[in-house]
């Protein structure tokens, strides 16, 4: 593991913050002489965080204004779609639609898919075959939450980076907080590293295009890149711990905090105790079970009941825990993915980083809920 960032808090402030290792020790293969070291406000890359902190948000601040609703189908503001599917079954990932969807490598996807292109991307999502009958299975599904980024747009008329920007981030005065960050002027190395060579996994992995140098204030998801020039509601999002932090501190307040109003106590409570099918999702959050132990620690389905907390993981190394029950939250941010990759035959997603204690999260949130408990 390279580097981590731990932060924890209540609904009042935040208790714990501190930083480990570095934020980046690798040009390409080749450790650097000097290592940037880990701050504790580093600027991450939030992978499939961005589901909850850019893509639920916005559906609270939508839901809670009566802008859309939950039951409406996606085909409503996304023409093309099955008529089956509505905003709900995207949200709890029982649309049926798969994980992903490779539109940047023409050698993966049917004739007239290939897209390295935004618009051109969403022109071609109601095209995505279905890997499932809509609501018949849970499918962790990244296309679903591009789709949820489309449905925004639609009906804000604004794309999603502006509108989540305008309507939430500066209002609670986060300034760390957004898409594109090198877009908006942050420097590179205000930013943690994640792959070492791009997006080739460490040169095993080739398409058009392809990024081979350290990815380092850019999006590692390649969907998101190369698709979705950044910008989607599955991944892109970029924050600092303490801004993190800021929005679980609003949720554990009711929608409220400091002067800024994203949603009604009721709307947060719609989405943390709407569970789908199977009751292994709320509104886009991943609920505290045995079944997802490996990731949230043994003690949580224990002390808290479905929808008393909630987490979610990003493929690059993040955790977040909002614990309704007893007031607290729980973050830590970790860069595992900038490592060596492990070279497993026809398997290129494993890394170094993935193999170390925290990158498990478990264990790190058992410690955090001992001390909740005791507490």
């Amino acid at each position: 593991m390279s580097g981590a960032v731990l932060h924890f808090g209540n609904r009042d402030a935040p208790i714990y913050q501190r930083a480990f290792g570095h934020q980046r020790r690798y040009n390409e293969r080749r450790l650097m002489p000097t290592p940037q070291p880990m701050r504790e406000d580093t600027i991450f890359d939030l992978a499939s965080l961005t589901k909850i902190f850019s893509t639920a948000f916005a559906f609270h601040w939508l839901v809670d204004r009566n802008a859309l609703h939950l039951d409406d189908k996606v085909s409503k503001y996304v023409p093309g779609f099955p008529p089956a599917i509505s905003l709900r079954l995207l949200l709890g990932h029982n649309s049926g639609l798969p994980a992903d969807y490779p539109f940047y490598d023409p050698d993966k996807v049917a004739p007239g898919m290939y897209s390295q292109e935004r618009n051109g991307t969403l022109r071609r999502l109601p095209r995505v075959p279905l890997a499932a009958p809509p609501g018949t299975r849970t499918l962790y599904s990244d296309i679903g939450f591009i789709t949820l980024g489309a449905v925004i747009e639609q009906v804000t008329g604004l794309r999603q980076d502006v509108f989540v920007q305008s309507e939430i981030y500066s209002k609670l005065g986060l300034r760390h907080t957004g898409y594109a960050p090198l877009r908006q002027g942050e420097g590179s190395d205000a930013c943690e590293a994640s792959e070492r060579c791009g997006n080739t996994r460490d040169g095993h992995v080739d398409f058009p295009n392809i990024r081979a140098r350290t990815i380092q204030g850019e999006v590692q998801d390649e969907t998101a890149f190369y698709a979705m020039e950044q910008i989607a509601g599955h991944a892109g999002l970029f924050s600092t711990a303490d801004e993190l932090g800021v929005m679980c501190r609003l949720l554990l307040n009711g929608g409220t905090l400091g002067g800024y109003t994203l949603c009604s106590r009721a709307t947060v409570d719609l989405f943390r105790y709407t569970f789908n099918r199977d009751q292994s999702y709320a509104l886009g959050w991943q609920l505290l079970t045995p079944a997802t132990a490996k990731l949230y620690g043994d003690i949580a389905p224990h002390v808290c009941l479905p929808g008393e907390a909630v987490g979610h993981t990003g493929w690059t190394g993040k955790c977040v825990i909002v614990d309704f029950r007893r007031g607290v939250y729980f973050l830590l941010l970790t860069n595992k993915k900038h490592s060596p990759v492990i070279a497993l035959p026809e398997y290129w997603n494993l890394f170094e980083g993935d193999l170390t204690s925290a990158a498990k999260y478990g264990n790190i949130a058992d410690l955090f809920y001992r001390g909740a408990l005791r507490a």
